[in-house]
């Protein structure tokens, strides 16, 4: 069985320009899109997401899509959100080495980073 690893956000330190997000005024930015497991028609629909952070002030949601070809912001719905314990409000910061699984049998995926206001994330990757 072939296996892909998708980087959904590289690594991006906060107040530093890079890849999508303009170290400045954006609190919010999304990764680039990615062909997810269904792209592909496989019978496959176990994700493994990995979370990489240090010192991480914000949240990141994994979004995924169903459509051929998403357009707009409105073809994408959330399938997880980091960090999940509802404890933590995203305002607290987080340094961490999470995994956990994503069922679904995804077209497109993307990892979308909001209120970025501390640390980095060293990486966010995708696995199926």
């Amino acid at each position: 069985m072939k296996q892909d690893s998708l980087v959904l956000i590289p690594f991006t330190e906060y107040g530093v320009p890079g890849g999508n997000y303009d170290g400045s005024s954006e609190l919010s930015f999304s990764g680039d899109r990615q062909k997810g497991v269904g792209y592909y028609l496989s019978s496959n629909f176990i994700n493994t997401v990995r979370f990489q952070t240090d010192e991480f002030g914000g949240s990141i949601k994994i979004e995924a899509c169903l459509d051929d070809d998403p357009t707009e912001d409105s073809d994408w719905f959330t399938v997880y959100s980091f960090p999940g314990d509802s404890t933590v409000d995203g305002s607290t910061v987080v340094t961490t080495d999470y995994s956990t699984g994503i069922y679904g049998k995804f077209v497109w995926v993307r990892a979308t980073v909001e209120n970025f206001v501390a640390g980095t994330v060293d990486q966010v990757t995708l696995s199926y």
